[in-house]
């Protein structure tokens, strides 16, 4: 049941990613800041607001510039919705 709901958030990040940076779902798997011209500063902070609606939370501000990977994005969406 853990997998079903990591395969979850992480497809929902992966989704949310793409939606934001106007990508395909298999281009928004690994991304990284500064890998794609809409992730910069301000589509960072885009990207925050969407995941924060997407999965109901709000990163802490101190958490918010080590966002910075798919992966990154991933294990902070799982910590906090096990809380």
């Amino acid at each position: 049941m853990a997998q079903d709901i990591d395969f979850d958030i992480g497809g929902r990040v992966r989704e949310t990613l793409a939606r934001v940076f106007q990508l395909s779902a298999a281009e928004a798997g690994d991304l990284r800041m500064g890998l794609h011209p809409l992730w910069n500063s301000m589509g960072h902070m885009q990207l925050i607001v969407e995941l924060e609606k997407e999965f109901g939370l709000r990163f802490p501000t101190y958490e918010i510039a080590e966002l910075l990977s798919t992966e990154a994005i991933i294990k902070a969406v799982e910590r906090y919705r096990q809380k």
